[in-house]
């Protein structure tokens, strides 16, 4: 089957409090059953990809300063940009099967990572370190502490969407046991929501309390607030009821939940596992997902003992300055994770990663 759903898809504009036709709302059963959204490189995209991470070391160009001039993908370039058309237009989710990853080791392999994102928009810093290059990776952190993001920990995530408009992760090493990806169509959980309780989804179009984890940009609070279900324009884009809206409990200014909102976040959450499909990973698959319309997570996992062995996967916030319209103050959280003293930088091995940012 071919690649790509954007060519066909049709999108009604979205109206709050109305059913979203949208090319991203496909059904999780519909999602396994077919293999559209995958690309598997070819020999030449892999050639092709190769010959940038030389050019870039040749010409001696940090990681952090990889940008689509530097990194020339003749042919391959026409490919990420259907990618990009997918994700804005199509299923919004892609996965690119194949690069060679243990061949390439960590230092061309995050290279290629951040040239193929390139094409795709600009890398935006994750953390309050500047890292534009990501590390999920069990580091024993608590998803429980309001410190760290669960990212950092072995554990369940709930659904939840990134700083950004698209979310890359590249598999460089699976766990022993579980982790799987999982993801969901946020359309699809409106749309099953609202022929539920549109009383309940009402609520969740006000504004809820998001905590910064501590990452505070200048002259901000420690948390900030957006509804979980917004409209613009005639788009539809989402935010998840995960950890970021738990753990602003508590936090100076922040009201506690009223009854209406944990009622409307325990359906969301009981409604999100019904729209799920559980993604395996597989070492050197790259999984794009655009963040306004796909909400992602994953299972708990048993790692390796070994270091070299545990689950790692690099990963890339992307900002498209044509991407989907959002109203001012979503938007405004979509363009990365910036503080008073950052600066952008790559650090590719994860526990240096880590060290940083102790």
């Amino acid at each position: 089957m071919p690649f790509g759903t954007f060519r066909t898809a049709r999108r009604v504009p979205a109206i709050a409090g109305q059913p979203i036709i949208d090319p991203a709302g496909w059904e999780p059963d519909d999602l396994i059953a077919t293999d559209d959204w995958i690309y598997r490189l070819a020999p030449d995209d892999v050639t092709e990809v190769q010959a940038a991470v030389d050019a870039v070391l040749a010409r001696n160009v940090a990681p952090k300063d990889i940008s689509r001039d530097v990194f020339p993908l003749p042919r391959f370039a026409a490919i990420l940009s259907e990618v990009r058309r997918e994700l804005q237009d199509g299923r919004g989710i892609v996965v690119l099967r194949g690069l060679p990853v243990a061949e390439m080791g960590r230092e061309r392999a995050a290279r290629a990572f951040l040239g193929i994102g390139a094409h795709l928009g600009t890398a935006v810093s994750q953390n309050a370190y500047g890292h534009l290059l990501g590390h999920v990776r069990d580091f024993g952190k608590s998803y429980d502490d309001p410190r760290f993001r669960g990212y950092q920990s072995n554990a369940a995530l709930g659904f939840h969407c990134d700083h950004c408009d698209y979310v890359g992760l590249l598999c460089m090493q699976t766990s022993r046991l579980g982790g799987e990806s999982r993801v969901a169509s946020a359309v699809t959980l409106y749309n099953r929501m609202l022929a539920q309780r549109p009383d309940l989804v009402a609520v969740l179009e006000r504004d809820f309390y998001f905590t910064r984890h501590g990452e505070v940009p200048a002259g901000k609070s420690q948390w900030y607030t957006q509804p979980v279900f917004s409209f613009h324009d005639g788009y539809f884009s989402a935010r998840g009821v995960s950890a970021y809206i738990r753990k602003a409990q508590g936090l100076p200014g922040v009201p506690p939940f009223t009854p209406e909102q944990e009622e409307a976040m325990a359906l969301y959450v009981a409604t999100v596992e019904t729209c799920a499909a559980d993604i395996p990973f597989a070492v050197g698959d790259i999984q794009w997902l655009h963040n306004h319309v796909m909400l992602h997570s994953r299972r708990a996992f048993a790692d390796w003992s070994e270091p070299v062995r545990r689950r790692h996967l690099y990963r890339l916030w992307i900002k498209d300055p044509a991407g989907r319209p959002l109203p001012d103050d979503v938007r405004e959280n979509f363009n990365g994770i910036y503080v008073p003293g950052g600066r952008h930088q790559v650090v590719i091995d994860p526990e240096l990663a880590e060290e940083a940012a102790a």
